[in-house]
């Protein structure tokens, strides 16, 4: 009887392990889409500026040359997530990407500056802030992402 309890409890421990849902809050903002051009100019100015910045952890991900998007990390945490898609460009700013990467803020703040707002992201909230407890240790150990850390 105690093995079977035993074993039922490894088994809820598993699944909740597996399916339990983690996420990191963003802000999303639209804007008019790029020409290849335009987005070029803008891949080039986030692949210059993170050279600027990678003494401090802060990371640019390119993708592929002709690819769409790029996405700034702090030590494999996600911070800003630009993509350039056929209708609009999207951006995502993840919960305390000021607090984790400060450095960001004043590129973020220029490339915006460069751009066309349009759409309609929805309902424009305050990020409420990083996940803890449980979520916290799931995104750390199962997911990779170490929200604590800090690229200052």
């Amino acid at each position: 009887m105690i093995l079977i309890a035993a074993l039922a409890a490894a088994l809820a421990a598993a699944l909740v392990w597996v399916l339990f849902p983690t996420g990191l809050e963003s802000k999303l903002s639209t804007f008019r889409t790029l020409t290849v051009e335009e987005y070029k100019m803008i891949r080039d100015d986030a692949s210059a500026f993170a050279r600027t910045v990678e003494s401090k952890g802060i990371r640019v991900h390119l993708g592929p040359d002709r690819g769409t998007s790029f996405e700034f990390t702090c030590k494999g945490v996600p911070l800003l997530l630009i993509d350039n898609g056929p209708i609009l460009l999207t951006a995502n700013t993840f919960g305390n990407t000021d607090q984790r990467a400060p450095a960001l803020r004043a590129f973020r703040e220029h490339l915006y500056a460069q751009l066309t707002p349009e759409g309609r992201p929805g309902a424009s909230g305050l990020i409420h802030g990083e996940p803890t407890g449980l979520e916290a240790f799931i995104l750390k150990h199962r997911d990779g992402i170490d929200i604590a850390e800090q690229c200052r």
